[in-house]
């Protein structure tokens, strides 16, 4: 699996499935795109088609809604 956030301390939707993740022990690839940069809007646009975060891929599956990840998990 692998989590696609923002900075944890700017994005409290990234920290959220970040930490079910971390609570529920399970394994993931960790990537931060840095919020606030000048390119993070098309860096995120290559991600998620609404350009926020957080996006969770789990094999072909790209969830990219926080209830929506936690009813997957």
């Amino acid at each position: 699996m692998q989590l696609i956030i923002g900075n944890k301390n700017y994005s409290s939707w990234s920290l959220r499935v970040w930490w079910l993740l971390k609570s529920i022990g399970m394994p993931f690839n960790e990537d931060i795109v840095p919020l606030g940069n000048p390119d993070t809007r098309a860096v995120l646009l290559q991600i998620s088609p609404a350009a926020k975060v957080p996006v969770l891929i789990n094999e072909d599956v790209a969830l990219r809604d926080t209830l929506a990840t936690t009813d997957h998990l």
